[in-house]
């Protein structure tokens, strides 16, 4: 598997040849990376993608079904054998998870995913 590797802020990689890509687990965490922070009905060729993020974080008890949305796309995610660990932190507008998992390439792969869902600038 290869990904296209992120700026910083989110964009495609372009002008370093095959450096712009990542593959292993890496390219798995990325991967669930942008499936986590997709939108529901923002994907032209899946309108089911994503989590319906204005109700997850808007609506009022929603953080149990928040929860099982997370699971559910880093579980179904290409590459992913099993999650062994899970936990994730929804504090204003501000999203952190951290999640450990067994791939097809290796046992015990962690990463951690932070993001602001805040209004950007005005």
């Amino acid at each position: 598997m290869i990904f296209r590797n992120l700026t910083s802020s989110g964009d495609w990689t372009f002008g370093s040849g095959t450096g712009n890509y990542l593959s292993g687990n890496p390219a798995i965490g990325l991967n669930i990376k942008t499936r986590l922070l997709s939108w529901l009905n923002n994907c032209f060729f899946d309108m089911t993608a994503g989590i319906n993020w204005p109700t997850r974080l808007g609506g009022k008890n929603q953080q149990l079904l928040l929860e099982l949305d997370l699971r559910r796309i880093i579980l179904q995610s290409f590459g992913v054998t099993s999650l062994n660990s899970f936990s994730y932190s929804l504090v204003v507008r501000s999203f952190s998870a951290t999640f450990n998992i067994d791939t097809i390439f290796s046992a015990a792969y962690q990463n951690t995913i932070n993001q602001d869902f805040g209004v950007q600038g005005s």
